[in-house]
């Protein structure tokens, strides 16, 4: 990290033993060097500022060195009364000094905005994927570009439909770009707020679902492999990719899912014959390549059911199981929502038509 840079240590130490009282460090974003010293004010009393530049940490190091050093003589000329402190230059709070801004490529800006972005949290084995779709992806019209500028953001986010998926996907990603880049909170939420209008949940499941008779007969006809899979998905309403990669029926009859999408959780049978129908304490997956990610290895499942001419999709499955779960008295919405891996909030707003449609059915029946 920037704070145990050794080169960084011996530069601020070189500074002082010349009298200088500026110092560098590496921004909160760990992409961009400050300058921090002790300046003077319009009213004649002196502040503590940090004062942002536009070198990248680490390769511009020896630039913001030299910045150091002019800041330091004009501090220096000050103090000796020789000149007057270049307050325009230094203190103001917004500005950012080195380099044009227009010189930042839309290459360099994804590379610093990769590095920023894996810098944020601890990223598991699928972030390369995320990276790649949420990010690399809808930035790529960035890439032919020789400046990238928050006009140029506002350009990507603005070429996307309003209200659709694909701009909020350009404005999350823009924003990620704007906070590697250090624009300001101003441009940050500017370019979020373009973004807004989308939401995940609107007509995301479909309005016609498999009868059970129809999954059962599909699954019956499957490869044993395939067969398994398919059959948890059904029957406790796994994604795909959890079927294949982390589930395991344990002898109660609860699916364990270990680090799937929303971290490891246990599963409800919906209907329990099912588990002895294809023997799903038995585990068994077909010969594909798990080593892949986690959307690869889960659009399997689909490639398998159009081979089989199956006509409905994986994710189908999921939902009528939920579908199955809101008609069951027992299962509470909370308890479904945790057997799925989802909050209940996106539970109840995903499936809120089938809700209202048991609550309506239950009504007429009480009257």
């Amino acid at each position: 990290m920037a704070g145990r840079d050794p080169y960084l240590t011996r530069i601020n130490r070189a500074l002082r033993d010349l009298g200088s009282n500026v110092s560098l460090e590496v921004s909160p974003s760990g992409a961009r060097m400050r300058l921090r010293a002790s300046l003077p004010l319009p009213d004649g009393s002196w502040k503590q500022r940090r004062i942002s530049t536009l070198f990248p940490y680490p390769s511009g190091v020896d630039q913001a060195r030299q910045l150091a050093e002019e800041l330091g003589r004009d501090l220096e000329l000050h103090r000796r009364g020789l000149e007057t402190f270049p307050f325009e230059r230094w203190v103001q709070a917004t500005q950012l000094v080195g380099p044009s801004p227009e010189g930042i490529s839309g290459v360099e800006a994804l590379r610093r905005t990769e590095a920023w972005w894996t810098q944020q949290r601890k990223r598991g084995p699928s972030a390369d994927v995320t990276w790649t779709t949420a990010y690399a992806g809808p930035l790529k019209p960035l890439l032919p570009q020789r400046a990238v500028t928050l006009d140029t953001l506002r350009a990507l986010v603005a070429s996307k439909s309003v209200g659709s998926c694909s701009r909020r996907k350009a404005a999350l990603a823009a924003t990620a770009v704007a906070q590697a880049l250090e624009m300001g909170t101003d441009a940050v939420q500017e370019l979020r707020g373009l973004g807004k209008g989308y939401t995940p949940l609107k007509d995301a499941a479909p309005r016609n679902l498999p009868a059970d008779e129809v999954i059962v007969a599909v699954i019956d006809g499957l490869p044993s492999g395939w067969q398994w899979v398919a059959g948890i998905c059904a029957t406790y309403g796994a994604r795909p990719h959890e079927a294949l990669l982390m589930a395991a029926v344990e002898s109660n009859g609860l699916v364990v899912i270990r680090g799937g999408k929303t971290g490891a959780r246990q599963g409800l049978p919906l209907p329990k014959t099912w588990i002895d129908r294809w023997d799903l304490q038995s585990k068994r997956l077909p010969a594909i390549n798990l080593d892949r990610d986690h959307r690869t290895v889960g659009s399997q499942l689909g490639v398998a059911l159009r081979r089989h001419g199956v006509p409905f999709l994986p994710y189908d499955l999921r939902h009528a199981w939920a579908v199955r779960a809101i008609h069951n008295p027992q299962i509470s919405p909370s308890l479904a929502a945790k057997s799925l891996g989802h909050s209940l909030m996106v539970h109840t707003s995903l499936y809120q038509r089938w809700f209202d449609s048991a609550s309506m059915a239950s009504l007429v029946a009480q009257m």
